[in-house]
């Protein structure tokens, strides 16, 4: 690359100050593919962080309390804590639907073990695999591509200003002259191919960006074929919260609770296993990465 010809014309300058995902699609298909992975290992990852998490958080609990356990029975406990909060947490995606008055008020004629089933067949599909998305891993890949921008508007401008100088110093003649010419090409050189590493860094996170948009359009296009089971299980997780909280407020009491736990609405022992606490037995989930060539497909998996 001649630095005295022309400065590196940057094909990806213009990004808004505002985060917008997928402005780029991926077209290089072994970038694509290395960056499915690299997102399985971030997940995976997280995963694990939050099984350290809950069990430092465990531990110091159980401290407190006076009990000791080994560190195998203390490490199963905190993964069924983490297995606990995806619960939770697909209760609350389903407490967001909406669904029809007709489904709420047939919920209301049934009794809790037969919602509690509904419940668990709406779980079972937005705790599988086909349902599993990297797009909690979005804002910290935006922030990375973010930082690569800015460095490489900073890398344009000091190219821009040894550029400038170089011109001023065409047709000067003298050593000191001629020794700052060379510097100059130098420096371009350098900063070439400092342009070349960012900017590879820049399409690096668009390909991961391009993976998490497509990984999440394929588990909204999967959980829209299951739409009927999630919008019964959502009247069955309404219908058990609000008799739930009906309990746990009688008339007169002190202290309003405003959230109930489904699966253990009287507290629970974290030692003891989930399935003599009547929560419905599930395996640490795998982390996974599903992206398939057609976004209306459901996922496969690597």
């Amino acid at each position: 690359m001649n630095a005295e010809a022309s400065t590196i014309v940057d094909p990806q300058q213009a990004y808004p100050p505002n985060p917008v995902v997928i402005d780029r699609p991926t077209d290089d298909l072994f970038e694509f593919v290395a960056a499915c992975e690299e997102l399985r290992r971030r997940v995976v990852d997280a995963h694990e962080a939050q099984v350290d998490h809950a069990c430092v958080t465990l531990g110091r609990q159980l401290s407190a309390e006076g009990r000791r356990v080994s560190a195998a029975a203390l490490r199963e406990a905190a993964r069924w804590q983490v297995v606990d909060q995806l619960r939770r947490r697909a209760d609350e995606e389903l407490r967001g639907m909406h669904p029809p008055g007709q489904l709420l008020h047939a919920a209301e004629q049934h009794d809790d073990t037969v919602l509690y089933r509904r419940r668990e067949q709406a779980l079972r599909l937005l705790l599988s695999d086909e349902a599993d998305s990297p797009v909690h891993l979005a804002p910290e890949v935006l922030a990375d591509r973010e930082r690569a921008c800015r460095q490489q508007a900073l890398l344009v401008d000091d190219q821009a200003q040894l550029t400038n100088e170089l011109a001023r110093l065409r047709g000067v003649r003298g050593l000191l002259s001629h020794r700052r010419v060379r510097q100059l090409n130098a420096d371009l050189n350098q900063l070439d191919r400092q342009l070349l590493d960012v900017q590879g860094e820049i399409g690096h996170q668009q390909a991961l960006l391009d993976v998490i948009h497509a990984a999440d359009t394929n588990r909204q296009a999967w959980l829209a074929d299951h739409q009927d089971v999630l919008l019964v299980g959502t009247a069955a997780v309404l219908v058990l919260t609000r008799r739930l909280l009906a309990l746990a407020n009688p008339p007169g009491c002190p202290q309003p609770v405003l959230e109930v736990d489904l699966d253990h609405p009287m507290g629970h022992d974290p030692l003891t296993p989930p399935s003599t606490n009547g929560a419905v037995p599930a395996p640490a989930p795998a982390a996974r990465v599903q992206v398939a060539a057609a976004p209306a497909t459901p996922p496969g998996h690597g």
